[in-house]
């Protein structure tokens, strides 16, 4: 099976390359736009009224697929890919929950960009409080990492 995705738009971040990006959006990222294609426009009617966003992306740069992988939240351990937002997956398909700012025109301004300037943005869902939180999550090994160590 083949499965054709086509970019909505791309997205605009301060972040040059994979060495200054964030390691995640609500640790180190930034503010930024997503700049959608003009014939997607229409599809950001309503999408003002919401405090969030997930943006779904392609890690456009990424050339390695691991199965498994050392996130800088433990450097010491591998985790299982899938197990970890590492962007070395299989499909190289990455997403972050974004702060919604303000839309103009074409630009959905954003906080919390932690991607790589022009990276391919796929498409936009609402954060939706009543889907989108769970309540007493489990996060694996994440649960064990120590965050007030986390330099951020």
């Amino acid at each position: 099976m083949t499965i054709s995705i086509n970019p909505i738009g791309f997205i605009q971040s301060d972040f040059a390359d994979q060495k200054q990006s964030a390691r995640q959006p609500a640790i180190d990222g930034r503010h930024g736009a997503l700049i959608i294609h003009d014939r997607f426009i229409d599809g950001l009617d309503g999408l003002a009224e919401f405090s969030h966003i997930i943006a779904i992306y392609h890690f456009h740069l990424q050339q390695q697929v691991l199965l498994r992988a050392r996130p800088c939240f433990d450097p010491d351990k591998d985790h299982g890919i899938f197990a970890s937002r590492y962007p070395t997956r299989p499909n190289h398909i990455g997403m972050s929950i974004l702060t919604l700012e303000n839309i103009c025109g074409n630009k959905v301004y954003c906080s919390d960009i932690d991607v790589i300037n022009n990276t391919p943005l796929l498409d936009i869902k609402p954060y939706v409080k009543q889907f989108d939180r769970m309540e007493n999550p489990k996060s694996g090994w994440y649960d064990g990492v120590d965050w007030t160590a986390v330099k951020i």
